[in-house]
């Protein structure tokens, strides 16, 4: 029984998974909500002004949401930078001399902990923005993000 260590067959079930990891939270995280409607211009996620305006948000209502959506991007650029050292931890894994199982798993684990971390702020800011609406606002940005679904 051969057993030889395959660095390359861990690699392609590393990769696999890391991809199937994506390909499952891609459609959470790039998922149009009331809270979080992108403009028919740009691929931003949040309300615009234009949108907050639509559903009559007072002058008090869009800077307090503007805020809070410019504080939560922050956040993100922040953990974005956070996670390039963890994919370089991933890649210095998979391309050491002696590939360690943990060490891949360890990064891995990290990775899922910054996607967590990246969601509950996303979660977080949505829900800011949803105790400064009304309940009439907020049902109007459930329809406009209704109408901006592409139909399937």
């Amino acid at each position: 029984m051969d057993h030889s260590f395959d660095s390359r067959h861990l690699l392609r079930r590393s990769v696999f998974s890391l991809v199937l990891a994506a390909a499952a939270i891609s459609p959470l995280a790039s998922a149009q909500t009331a809270l979080a409607t992108p403009t028919l211009r740009s691929h931003h996620h949040g309300l615009s002004d234009q949108t907050l305006q639509a559903i009559g948000a007072t002058a008090d209502q869009r800077a307090k949401i503007l805020a809070i959506q410019e504080q939560a991007r922050a956040d993100r650029k922040a953990q974005r930078q956070a996670n390039g050292n963890v994919r370089r931890e991933m890649a210095q894994a998979l391309a050491a001399p002696t590939v360690d199982p943990a060490a891949a798993e360890g990064a891995r684990q990290k990775m899922l902990a910054q996607i967590d971390a990246a969601s509950q702020r996303s979660l977080q800011a949505r829900l800011m923005i949803a105790a400064v609406l009304t309940p009439e606002q907020r049902q109007q940005l459930l329809q406009i993000a209704q109408q901006h679904r592409p139909r399937s």
